[in-house]
């Protein structure tokens, strides 16, 4: 048995596993060209791509001096936005340098792995899948799989039932991994390479 054998760790995976950023914003302008805005530089989404696509074309609807719309419009946009971008998932994502060995290492170890994204699950897994990391994770969750998501605690808590581990650590990229974690009482790491670098909480 490994030293890590019993624990769990939680990955975050947009900013954390995987660099999606590239095809969340060909996506957006995709999107963005449709409705008659303008397209957005890459950089200056980036920061925004690990918040779910109502919050990412919310934010460039703002920088255009423009109101995302809400209702039944809204919902339209976004379940477009996520076929736009389902068929074209892993097109230009590619996971972090390092992120393959390291799963290897904490495998070999004896430790449980596991997805909590707040990315859709029926996007995680194709994602995940494509890029052929999904078989070293027991469980993926989502932001459609339970009653809550992150920054709710109860995702981690539930997977640390679920894989009956007796610690774990949320490893993340963002105040949205960390104040899970944080609630859930489990210790966090966060990525320095990863989209929450202008994160007034992680900044402060």
């Amino acid at each position: 048995m490994g030293r890590l054998s019993g624990a769990v760790c939680i990955f975050d995976l947009d900013g954390t596993l995987v660099d999606s950023a590239p095809d969340l914003s060909a996506s957006l302008n995709i999107m963005l060209e449709r409705v008659g805005l303008a397209p957005m530089p890459p950089e200056e989404t980036r920061a925004h791509v690990g918040h779910g696509a109502r919050a990412l074309m919310a934010f460039a609807y703002d920088r255009q001096g423009k109101t995302f719309p809400d209702g039944a419009e809204a919902r339209a946009l976004v379940d477009d936005f996520v076929e736009v971008y389902a068929a074209r998932i892993a097109g230009l994502s590619r996971p972090f340098p390092g992120v393959e060995e390291s799963l290897k290492r904490l495998t070999a170890e004896g430790a449980t792995l596991t997805v909590c994204t707040n990315k859709k699950e029926v996007l995680a897994r194709p994602l995940l899948q494509d890029l052929d990391l999904l078989k070293y994770f027991k469980m993926v969750i989502g932001a459609e799989t339970l009653e809550e998501r992150k920054p709710s605690p109860f995702p981690l808590l539930h997977i640390m039932q679920e894989t009956s581990a007796d610690r774990g650590m949320m490893i993340g990229d963002t105040a949205t991994d960390k104040n899970a974690a944080d609630a859930a009482g489990l210790p966090s790491l966060i990525a320095t390479f990863g989209y929450g670098r202008e994160d007034e909480a992680l900044a402060s």
